[in-house]
């Protein structure tokens, strides 16, 4: 493992268990509770730490892990609620730039904390069906929600672990 990816590059999985569902379900419930036990007593001067050289920062990573998670959230919903649909990428460097390092960071904990509230209510009452309804990715193809659940659980402990890995730094 590098501190680039401290939890290894992400693996789409194969044969996915309703197990693997609900363990997925169940990371990205506890994301937003991991990450105010992690920032709870964080500086402002520590926010600014970094996990590797010219990465973001601590403050960076948490507007982004919103910015990325809304995303998430509302991918879900329409997926749900339309046939097939086609997503674009965002500019995540972009997007987080516009958040501006000065904003402060627990906005973007309550941003989360509302986000995977909602979020877990809808992922942990899918039937199979809905499960396997799929949205169309440009650069992954055809995506069912399943799996989308599993990259966002992932994603979700890499960042927590970046910055785990920043504030070991200091």
């Amino acid at each position: 493992m590098t501190n680039q990816y401290p939890i290894g590059k992400y693996v789409i999985p194969t044969n996915i268990s309703e197990s693997d569902i609900s363990s997925w379900i169940e990371v990205i419930a506890n994301l937003p509770e991991q990450l105010r036990v992690v920032l709870k007593e964080v500086s402002d001067q520590q926010l600014s730490l970094q996990y590797r050289e010219g990465s973001w920062d601590i403050r960076t990573l948490v507007h982004h892990i919103a910015d990325s998670h809304l995303h998430g959230y509302q991918r879900t919903k329409l997926i749900l609620t339309e046939d097939k649909p086609y997503f674009s990428t965002f500019e995540e460097n972009e997007w987080v730039l516009l958040t501006g390092n000065t904003n402060r960071f627990d906005d973007s904990v309550q941003l989360i904390t509302g986000i995977h509230n909602r979020w877990f209510s809808i992922l942990s009452s899918l039937t199979e069906v809905e499960l396997n309804r799929t949205m169309q990715h440009p650069d992954n193809g055809v995506v069912p929600i399943k799996q989308m659940i599993s990259l966002y659980a992932w994603h979700g402990k890499h960042h927590l672990e970046h910055i785990n890995i920043a504030l070991r730094q200091e």
